[in-house]
């Protein structure tokens, strides 16, 4: 009776619950994009298409139970392990590190074994045949030192060495944990208390006898929510209620596949054929995710939110994640927007949005075009509770959703209201300014101001002083007159007046002041100077030669901001100090729009970025500081040299900050390593930064990269430490993770080789002084020996040397008498030598007197020249000086010239001195000088000589004087 009466209750909820979500409809979040979804296809990870059960290590790896395995995936890499080749269901990390599966017909847990390599041990095999008929191991969980292994058969029990079963005899359904205890849900009776060894029906646990659970969730104090398949959501605490979902976007046909409670509070549903539905405690949706907003498939199987705040969802087609934690998210074509951003206005609870296609409204949570804007956006305004479009084609006044065009003059940038004149607008746009006027409760367009033909996209006043920046000539100083109507004055202001070049001049209102920026930094005006001079406080904040690009407070005080390089907020500080983050804006720093680049400050919780296709919204309440520090590991560590091995696979290495070698140390043949190593820190996707250092190796660290693998090669013997950490988008370090080693030195510089070199030295000295010892005695006893026989060959050593004196006597002899002839040769020499000269002379002297007898004429002179002639010729004859010469000859070369008067008595005593000079090797030149005669007639002379000698003609006249 009980049970109908519920059922009455619920049939009303039910009926109410159409109504109600149309009356909670104006609940759900006006504005807010969607956030980053990341799918990975089944042809990514290769494995099957269906995943049913997501969990995370540790170190922050994913293991998804997929129907062709168990894949794991740490950030950039997918691995698959078999597991008997069965469909994984489900997976579960235990305390002892162990990851515990259940799949068809079997259930165990993957180890880690010394090298790092998982290995699946099967616990189900163990059994005994009549606990083996079970079919699907849909649930693994853990409580204490036990691990629960639910079927729909009966529920195994494992507590390290025993599998035991708890049999309830019925079918069971889906089991589920709550604060640690174990509930299961059996077909036709209802949801069971699971103890030691029994099941005991909860309170009111019949009324899911026919409603099938597919999860149950702490939900508050006391009570649970319970989800199931096909028949909504209900609170329990003891009695049970309906829990409403107060959205149109819900519809009761969805079937529930799972469930989770975030740890933000907010319930997640992953349904069967609608997607994702993200609700709060009170059941407002506040996120539906779709194939429409980025889902690759609606249909999903399991939720897990990792321990950086991102979704899992194991879908029936693909694994897909989404950041839901954080603070940015994207609204694009998939919300009805088309085009990139450019402009938006926040206005009595509508979020108008401008793009290069034209300008959107935000309305009900929905996106709608207004006709008549297409084309480019420059800016949206709020002018006195009106919209203004400023546009490519003009400007426009939007009024119930429909744009009245109210100026046609093109490029339309911006309206700035004048300081004084407050009716009065002045709109900067393509070929100058336009005057506009606030009359009769409308904006009406004036005409053009006169003065200023350049485009005018960026301007304010300062007083009444209009100041317009150009993209690339600089920035104009105009003064208006009284009318507005011209520009009495305009100075342009560059790098002659202080700014570094003339490209990139903005100027923009902050804390009732103008701050210019350039290609350069940020600059202020001195009046009294007439120049601009660097803003200390914002250029040592940025550092000198930043580039702005957009600058944007909001009403705390806060300053959004675009740069070339990157974009994020200035934060003033109690000390006066402002700080600048930039790092949480990382994440979005490649998808803003660089063309007019804009940020917009809708109010203090609602930031737009224009996008290159549409815009990013970021709501700072979200970004909090992070906690989530990553964690770097090492995939696989190889070494390398004669062989290849492999000696760690990623797995088993306690938390992951050192990682020892399991074997002795490296022979130096294998010096070789090689590391992967990554960080599973999924909101940086692919731009995780990695920095390592080789202790005993490198000087210091290397610079970031984002590439996974080092090596070293041929290093030399020693202790090593291999560092490497990480650095996220958010350049959030991580610490590092060491793994040690030892390189043994070659053989010839082993301690056993030392030991070796220096027993062989103190072997080859023991010997040397051996070898030395025995050679001093031989040498003692044979000096001995030798003083013996030397005494007994005194009396002939005497003799020898009597006899040797006697020699050395004879030889000093017949060297003083060989000394005493090569002297007299000598003198020999030297004599013919001055007689050439001398007679050499002596025929010149006579050719030139006879030469002066022939010119003069006198009788007397020339009696006496002839007289001197005589004399000459007498001297040449040289009868005492030769016979002096060949009495000194003959003494030298063993009387040659007796020897030769004897044996060839024919040869006449010109012929004996013609013989003598040949033996001496005179020249025949020098021979002609000696004997007065000429070159022809010496060798006249040496013809004669050789026919009375009887020489041949074979025969060197030279050569048998020298032998003679």
């Amino acid at each position: 009776m009980k049970t109908k009466a519920i059922s009455l209750m619920l049939v009303s909820w039910y009926f109410l619950s159409g109504i109600s979500s149309l009356v909670f409809a104006q609940n759900q979040p006006s504005f807010q994009g969607l956030p980053f979804v990341t799918n990975y296809e089944a042809l990514s990870y290769q494995a099957g298409i269906q995943n049913f059960d997501i969990i995370q290590d540790d170190l922050g790896r994913i293991f998804v139970a997929n129907n062709l395995g168990l894949l794991e995936f740490d950030g950039k890499t997918w691995s698959r392990y078999g597991l008997n080749y069965t469909k994984v269901r489900s997976a579960f990390l235990g305390a002892d590190k162990r990851i515990y599966v259940g799949s068809q017909a079997d259930f165990g847990y993957l180890d880690n074994n010394e090298s790092g390599d998982l290995i699946y041990t099967s616990l189900a095999d163990s059994l005994p045949d009549n606990l083996k008929d079970f079919d699907e191991t849909w649930r693994v969980f853990g409580s204490g030192d036990l691990i629960y292994f639910c079927t729909f058969t009966r529920i195994y029990t494992y507590d390290g060495k025993v599998v035991h079963a708890i049999d309830p005899k019925k079918r069971l359904d889906i089991s589920f944990q709550v604060e640690n205890q174990l509930y299961s849900q059996i077909q036709g009776e209802g949801l069971f208390k699971v103890n030691t060894d029994k099941f005991e029906l909860i309170r009111n646990g019949d009324f899911f006898k026919d409603k099938r659970i597919s999860n149950v969730l702490p939900f508050d104090r006391g009570r649970w929510l319970i989800t199931t398949f096909s028949h909504g959501i209900f609170l329990y605490d003891g009695e049970i209620k309906p829990f409403l979902i107060k959205s149109g976007n819900w519809e009761n046909r969805f079937l529930i596949n799972y469930s989770a409670r975030l740890r933000n509070g907010n319930i997640a549903l992953a349904t069967q054929n609608a997607g994702l539905f993200i609700l709060d405690k009170d059941g407002n949706v506040l996120i539906h995710l779709d194939k429409s907003s980025g889902l690759q498939d609606l249909t999903i199987n399991f939720i897990y939110e990792d321990n950086q705040g991102g979704l899992w969802l194991a879908l029936n087609n693909g694994i897909a994640r989404v950041e839901l934690s954080s603070p940015f998210s994207v609204i694009d074509d998939r919300l009805g927007l088309s085009g990139a951003g450019y402009a938006a206005l926040k206005l009595d609870g509508n979020i108008y949005l401008g793009t290069n296609n034209g300008l959107f409204v935000w309305e009900n949570g929905r996106i709608s075009f207004i006709k008549g804007t297409e084309g480019q956006v420059y800016s949206i305004q709020d002018i006195r509770g009106q919209v203004v479009l400023n546009h490519h084609n003009g400007t426009f006044l939007i009024k119930d959703r429909k744009a009245v065009q109210i100026s046609d003059v093109q490029g339309a940038w911006i309206l700035k209201q004048h300081p004084t004149q407050t009716d009065f607008f002045i709109q900067g746009n393509y070929t100058g300014l336009s005057l506009f006027q606030w009359k009769n409760g409308t904006l009406a367009y004036v005409k053009k101001i006169k003065g200023l033909e350049e485009s005018s996209r960026v301007m304010e006043f300062d007083g009444n002083t209009l100041w317009v920046a150009h993209g690339y000539k600089g920035v104009f100083k105009l003064k208006l007159s009284e009318d507005l109507g011209e520009i009495l004055e305009n100075k342009l202001y560059n790098r002659a007046q202080g700014f570094p070049n003339d490209d990139l001049i903005n100027v923009y209102r902050f804390s009732n002041r103008l701050i210019f920026t350039a290609n350069g930094g940020f600059y202020g005006y001195e009046s009294a100077m007439d120049r601009f001079i660097p803003l200390a406080e914002f250029n040592d904040l940025f550092g000198y030669g930043t580039v702005m690009a957009d600058l944007e407070p909001d009403e705390l005080g806060n300053l959004y901001f675009i740069e070339q390089a990157r974009l994020g907020v200035i934060k003033p500080q109690n000390n006066h100090q402002m700080v600048l983050n930039s790092s949480s804006f990382n994440k979005v720093k490649r998808l803003w729009n660089d063309d007019l680049a804009n940020m917009i400050v809708l109010d203090n919780q609602n930031i737009l970025i224009g996008g290159k296709q549409g815009f990013v919204h970021y709501q700072p309440s979200l970004d909090l500081p992070r906690t989530d520090e990553p964690k770097v590991f090492f995939r696989k560590i190889r070494n390398q040299g004669i062989d290849s091995k492999l000696i760690f696979s990623g797995h088993g290495a306690g938390d992951g900050s050192v990682v020892d070698a399991n074997e002795s140390p490296f022979s130096y043949s294998q010096n070789s390593f090689s590391f992967e190593f990554g960080a599973a820190h999924f909101p940086s996707g692919n731009e995780v930064q990695y920095q390592y250092f080789l202790e005993n190796y490198d000087q210091d660290w290397s610079a970031w990269t984002i590439e996974e693998k080092k090596e070293y090669t041929n290093l030399r013997e020693g202790d090593y430490v291999f560092k490497v950490r990480a650095k996220t988008i958010f350049d959030q370090v991580s610490r590092p993770v060491e793994f040690r080693f030892t390189v043994k030195p070659p053989i010839y510089r082993s301690v056993f080789a030392y030991i070796l070199y220096g027993f062989s030295l103190i072997s080859f000295l023991f010997s040397g002084f051996k070898w030395l010892d025995k050679r001093h005695k031989t040498q003692t006893l044979k000096l001995a020996q030798e003083k013996e026989l030397e005494l007994k060959q005194k009396d002939d050593v005497i003799e020898t040397i009597t006899l040797q004196s006697e020699q050395e006597i004879m030889k000093l002899k017949n060297d003083q008498l060989q000394s005493q002839i090569e002297f007299k040769n000598q003198e020999l020499t030297s004599s013919a030598m001055n007689l050439i000269q001398k007679n050499k002379l002596l025929n010149t002297i006579k050719s030139s007197l006879k030469s002066l007898m022939e010119e003069n004429g006198s009788q007397e002179l020339n009696t006496q020249l002839n007289r001197l002639v005589r004399s000459i010729d007498k001297d040449l004859e040289g009868v005492e000086d030769w016979s002096a010469f060949a009495e000194s000859f003959d003494q030298v070369h063993g009387k040659f010239i007796t020897r030769l008067k004897e044996k060839f008595p024919e040869l006449t005593p010109q012929e004996i001195k013609f013989s003598a000079y040949i033996r001496m090797n005179l020249n025949t030149k020098e021979i002609a000088n000696l004997l007065g005669i000429s070159v022809r007639g010496v060798e006249i002379g040496r013809y004669r000589v050789r026919k009375k000698l009887g020489l041949s003609r074979q025969d060197n006249l030279s050569d048998f004087l020298l032998r003679f």
